[in-house]
């Protein structure tokens, strides 16, 4: 049995697109929709990890939000990190992903996370002293 599965059996799962569909649904001014549903944009990264702090999710800083959506595969389209100076919040990070469509959840549903496994060398660490000198 997995422990994790039972000291979080009253969270529900949910996944970050799934998440990220939710907030968007509920209709705000910082995030949304393009006109024909395929593309997200918003201009509040912070607002965005608060909302998704408050569904359980961890991100902390931005570089967590942004391999969030590098991991579940967005292709980003727009870069409001170039402009971070811009206190009126008039520029806009936008992202697309070709399974995140307005009104398609079942499709947001299918969405995974990447998986990279990075292979790590493995390099005997020398002592100063070997085995043989030590003996």
């Amino acid at each position: 049995m997995d422990i994790r599965r039972l000291l979080n059996a009253d969270i529900p799962c949910i996944t970050f697109p799934q998440a990220l569909y939710k907030i968007m649904s509920q209709g705000h001014s910082w995030i949304e929709w393009n006109r024909d549903g395929t593309r997200l944009r918003y201009n509040d990264p912070t607002r965005l990890m608060r909302e998704l702090q408050g569904m359980g999710f961890k991100a902390q800083d931005l570089a967590s939000l942004n391999k969030n959506f590098n991991d579940y595969g967005f292709i980003r389209l727009s870069d409001a990190r170039k402009s971070r100076y811009d206190t009126n919040k008039h520029t806009w990070t936008i992202f697309t992903h070709m399974f995140f469509l307005r009104g398609d959840e079942e499709a947001v549903n299918s969405i995974r996370r990447r998986r990279v496994r990075r292979t790590r060398t493995l390099s005997k660490k020398s002592s100063p002293c070997s085995d043989d000198e030590f003996w």
